[in-house]
This record gives structure tokens, sequence and C-alpha cells, in this order.
């Protein structure tokens, strides 16, 4: 009996240091995957450094497209808390033509421009914002009015117009349903 439960012990540890020799350290690797599905998933890479949202709780990714005033309004964010502040990444776009499968082009944040931004304690603490020099871009690669999906990827350059201070945000994609 002491043999075989010395047994049972050792597989298990030998199986659980396999999975472990599995996790990948490359950044892009822990981001979610580039879906279409609606999968509520967010992430991106922040001065190369990964930015995972949770799936689910206050700070799960959200999205919403509305119709406001004869234009529309879009707001796709993810959000986490780290060991010292709120941190969020929204891309958005204020009195804008319907939305189309393409690739559209961040500047700053204005009325008929789509944009990037990077909030620390919800602005509180820092706001780095696109520029149409520090821009980037968003691709809307699924948008699905009838299903209420909206998914792409993002990348941009965004400026503290504070400090000067310049951040990179690569790699980014979202997956999620929209609410109008």
């Amino acid at each position: 009996m002491k043999k075989t439960i010395l047994l049972l012990l050792l597989a298990f540890t030998f199986a659980c240091d396999k999975d472990d020799d599995k996790k990948s350290t490359n950044p892009i690797d822990q981001l979610p995957p580039a879906t279409q599905t609606g999968a509520q998933t967010f992430g991106c890479l922040i001065d190369g450094k990964t930015f995972v949202p949770p799936k689910f709780g206050n700070n799960a990714p959200h999205a919403f497209y509305q119709f406001v005033n004869g234009a529309y309004a879009l707001s796709i964010y993810g959000s986490r808390t780290d060991s010292s502040n709120l941190k969020g990444v929204i891309i958005g776009c204020f009195d804008m033509p319907l939305i189309q499968e393409t690739t559209y082009s961040l500047k700053e944040k204005a009325t008929n421009n789509y944009f990037g931004s990077y909030l620390i304690g919800g602005g509180i603490y820092g706001e780095y914002n696109s520029t149409s020099i520090e821009g980037g871009t968003i691709t809307i690669t699924r948008f699905d009015p009838v299903n209420f999906i909206i998914s792409g990827t993002f990348s941009f350059k965004a400026k503290d117009l504070n400090t000067g201070e310049i951040i990179e945000i690569t790699e980014g994609r979202f997956d999620m349903q929209y609410t109008n």
C-alpha cells in the first residue's frame, strides 16, 4: 500500500512539473487568443508587459456601441488592479458614422476621431492618450450588430500631456459582446 501511494505521489509530481514547463514566459503567449466569437476577452502589451483584465467581476472587459444625437459612440475597455492602482486601456470614438470591418487611425481624444487611452487610477494618477503624432490603429475584424459582437486588434503610442512620457501599447486584441 505504501509503495502504491509513493508511486502515485511521484507520478503526480512529475506530471505537475511537466505542466509547469509548458507555460510560456513570452508576454505575447500570455494574451488571450484573437477570436471572433464574443468570448469577452481583452489583452495587450504595455511597454512589452502583459496586460489582461480578469474575465469576470468589476474589472471584466466591456464594450458599448450606441447611437446618440444622430451619431455613434464606441467604447472598448479593459482594466485590472495591480498592487497599487486600477489601470485601464480604452479604445473609443465619439460622433462617428456606422462602424465597418476595416482599420481606423487612432488620434487625439476628440469628436469624429478614434482614440486610445491608458489610465492609471481612473486618470487621477496618470492619463496617456493617443495623438495625431503619437497615434496608432484599431482594426475591426468582426462587427455583428445582430449578435452584438465586436472583435479586433489595436496598437498605439500614448502620451502623458503633463510629463511628455510616451508608452507603447502593442499586440492588442479584443473579442466582446457589446451593449447598445
